[in-house]
């Protein structure tokens, strides 16, 4: 049995929180509960029994309460949750320094994600001297910076992860679009030259999920962005991550685990334990299994 630690987790309740940006993904635009996520994720071959939650963009004025329903999920002893990614945004001043005076910040918050792919968000926004001063901050009190932005900004994180000695994790393997990657050669060269880039800086990780698929399609249509993530960043600093229950849009969770599991079956078991819960451990200081 494959022992699976879910790095990337969305969980909402509608009646308790706002996210504006559900109006637009009618699909997506209900309650999302442990409860659907639980259902999925016990097979024969394997399971999923640990996860980390992960900031849903719910208003602004709703961040703080997220992240104590978060210490809520964590400390709930009916499910597997054990830490978590809270927002904040990273672009007004000493962010980081007044939002760990407030009891928004607890032990099981793992890092913070400022969410850069919405239209709201320019390029270069995680440039500014405020955002990597904050960025900093949470290196120095042991936490990580979630990067998730759009793809044509992948040089952005570059930019970042050579500005700041904070643990970055980079969402979706730049939220690369598997489609344009096999039909567009400068898209596809200009992700692999960032995804180089990133993968050279040893305090970058990258979590594998997130591709686009379309609707019908195999998902072996996924392995071309995946080989070629395992092939630049270091087997020790990627991560399983599902992105439930995002990855309805594309995938489906347990397609998504099936896929991963046969590309990197020749990489032999001890490489998928890194891959798949041990590496997570590291990354996220999580109890031993």
């Amino acid at each position: 049995m494959l022992h699976i630690t879910d790095t990337h987790l969305h969980l909402w309740d509608l009646s308790r929180f706002r996210l504006p940006w559900l109006s637009a993904v009618p699909v997506l635009n209900h309650d999302v509960s442990w409860q659907d996520y639980r259902a999925l994720v016990e097979h024969d071959r394997w399971c999923i029994d640990r996860a980390l939650y992960v900031e849903v963009d719910v208003a602004p004025e709703q961040r703080g309460s997220e992240s104590l329903f978060m210490r809520d999920l964590c400390a709930d002893p009916t499910n597997f949750v054990e830490g978590g990614i809270v927002s904040l945004d990273l672009q007004q001043s000493g962010a980081v320094a007044r939002w760990l005076d407030t009891d928004a910040f607890h032990p099981a918050v793992k890092g913070v994600r400022h969410v850069l792919h919405v239209a709201s968000q320019p390029s270069g926004a995680c440039l500014t001297p405020d955002f990597i001063r904050n960025v900093n901050a949470l290196g120095n009190a042991g936490l990580c910076f979630e990067v998730c932005l759009r793809n044509e900004d992948l040089a952005d994180a570059v930019v970042l992860a050579e500005r700041t000695s904070t643990t970055l994790v980079l969402n979706h393997m730049g939220n690369v679009d598997s489609v344009r990657l096999a039909e567009d050669a400068n898209y596809a060269a200009n992700w692999r030259r960032n995804m180089q880039a990133l993968a050279l800086q040893r305090h970058v990780w990258c979590k594998v999920s997130g591709v686009n698929i379309p609707a019908g399609s195999d998902c072996n249509g996924v392995r071309p962005v995946v080989e070629q993530c395992l092939e630049m960043f270091s087997g020790d600093r990627v991560v399983f991550a599902s992105n439930f229950p995002v990855c309805s849009l594309n995938t489906g969770l347990v397609p998504w685990v099936n896929t991963l599991i046969r590309l990197t079956d020749a990489l032999g078991s001890a490489w998928q334990t890194r891959f798949f819960s041990h590496n997570a451990q590291q990354l996220y200081r999580l109890r031993e299994a």
